[in-house]
């Protein structure tokens, strides 16, 4: 009976493995980079290996809010990589120095931030690159152009990608920015014309 318990197992095994060979086949190039499949028991088991990269990214906006908070260009920026540009929904190209400078002028307008909430999509990783789409929403004490401190409560989905470095992820381009929503002191803001 043993022996016939033993052959099962092996036959089952070899039948598993031929199922997941079959089935690892049938994935596309990038799936089989961002899917570990096995075989556990009787179980196929499919693991989402962007599960690091997700976890370095999630790491990474820890950094980018703390360093949001504490006002400090110098550390915002070190967390974007050299070459790093964004794209605004005109069409314009912002080189990092351009987006530095946009960041000093920020921060020196807000008091301090409410909120600052970042829901990373589906993360699709490329060799030495991440992508997804980001959903942020910002709430923040901030002074106007009439020297008035108002609530600013901004929102925006965006595609955002993500280079791997010798100092581990970095923000390498923003771009595809919709959903704009702008609201001071929870009204929707209209900018005069």
């Amino acid at each position: 009976m043993r022996h016939i318990l033993i052959f099962a197992c092996l036959a089952l095994a070899v039948t598993c493995s031929s199922f997941v060979a079959e089935f690892e086949g049938d994935l596309s190039a990038s799936a089989q980079i961002d899917r570990k499949v096995k075989v556990k028991g009787e179980k196929l088991i499919v693991r989402d290996k962007s599960k690091p990269v997700r976890k370095a990214i999630e790491d990474w906006y820890a950094r980018n809010i703390a360093a949001f908070n504490a006002k400090d260009v110098g550390a915002v920026m070190a967390l974007r990589t050299d070459d790093f540009h964004t794209a605004s929904p005109d069409g314009r190209v912002n080189s990092r120095a351009d987006m530095e400078a946009y960041t000093r002028r920020l921060l020196e307008r807000i008091d301090h931030f409410i909120s600052q909430d970042f829901q990373i999509g589906t993360i699709d990783v490329q060799g030495d690159l991440a992508r997804a789409d980001v959903t942020q929403t910002t709430v923040r004490m901030q002074r106007l152009a009439d020297g008035i401190l108002h609530k600013v409560e901004a929102r925006a989905v965006q595609l955002e990608t993500w280079k791997k470095t010798a100092e581990g992820w970095k923000l390498y381009r923003v771009e595809n920015v919709r959903d704009l929503g702008l609201f001071v002191d929870d009204k929707p803001f209209k900018p005069a014309p």
